[in-house]
């Protein structure tokens, strides 16, 4: 008896450890069996488009996720690199490109270069005008670091009249529109030595290209001393100063700018008008 109560125990035993066995291996092939709200969770691989080639300008590009530069930095194309245009700069100087590595996203426009589709050939017979274009924006002018600029300023020599000028101009952009510019620095004549101080608004027509007019009102007070006779009392005038200029951004920033404007000083019983012919360092960070 307590043989046949030995035998059934171990074959009980036997059977209880084989159940085991398939119940885990049940449960291991469930849990390796995708589920359905698990299917496709990996992304699929990015279509490629078909659109024309370009290659980078820059010394480096980001690659925005989308066309503004409040959109985050998903990629970054080294000069010469190739990308697939999606978008031909259709918002506010951006390009939609695909990287070689598939990623989607927006780029300036400026910093990249049209080539034939789907070829990375350049365009047929371009004409002199355009060739001069090219070469002139791959080898001397930079990105529109306007777009990006939240302080600059310009050192500016030049003729005030028949006066010698020269001025220190800081600014500080609020957009890439429009920036507040002041202005300090002396002028000398053969007569007359002058203390100039102001401050203007700049409002930059194309900040999107490296190249843009600009136009430019202001106002402050000049201080006017006598140099032949010394007896003559130095003397305060208000300053109103119309004008604009050109804008030129070189590579690494660094920029030339050219200023034209008028300069009227005034006080309660007279006034003169002067004329200011500039050029510049400019800069900005």
């Amino acid at each position: 008896m307590n043989r046949t109560r030995w035998v059934l125990a171990r074959a009980a035993s036997g059977l209880g450890a084989a159940a085991l066995t398939w119940a885990l291996a049940g449960a291991d092939a469930i849990a390796a069996k995708p589920r359905g709200r698990d299917r496709g969770a990996e992304l699929p691989a990015a279509k490629p488009f078909s659109g024309p080639i370009a290659r980078v300008l820059s010394e480096s590009a980001q690659v925005y996720s989308g066309a503004g530069f409040s959109y985050r930095v998903i990629a970054v194309v080294e000069r010469d690199d190739t990308v697939r245009m999606i978008e031909r700069g259709k918002r506010g100087g951006w390009t939609r490109v695909q990287l070689e590595s598939g990623i989607v996203g927006w780029i300036l426009s400026e910093q990249i270069l049209l080539l034939s589709p789907g070829t990375g050939e350049s365009e047929a017979k371009p004409g002199p005008l355009r060739r001069f274009g090219r070469k002139l924006r791959e080898r001397v002018l930079g990105p529109p670091n306007l777009l990006t600029a939240r302080v600059g300023g310009t050192l500016s020599a030049g003729a005030l009249g028949h006066e010698g000028l020269f001025l220190v101009r800081p600014q500080v952009f609020l957009s890439p529109n429009a920036a507040f510019e002041a202005y300090l620095g002396p002028s000398a004549g053969r007569e007359t030595s002058r203390g100039i101080f102001g401050l203007s608004t700049n409002l930059y027509l194309s900040p999107s290209i490296p190249f843009t007019l600009f136009v430019s009102v202001g106002g402050g007070a000049v201080l006017t001393r006598g140099k032949v006779d010394a007896l003559t009392q130095a003397r305060w005038s208000y300053l109103l100063s119309p004008g604009g200029g050109l804008w030129l951004i070189l590579k690494r920033g660094i920029g030339l700018r050219f200023d034209f404007r008028n300069h009227v000083l005034f006080r309660a019983n007279d006034a003169t008008s002067m004329q200011e012919y500039s050029g510049a360092l400019a800069f900005t960070f």
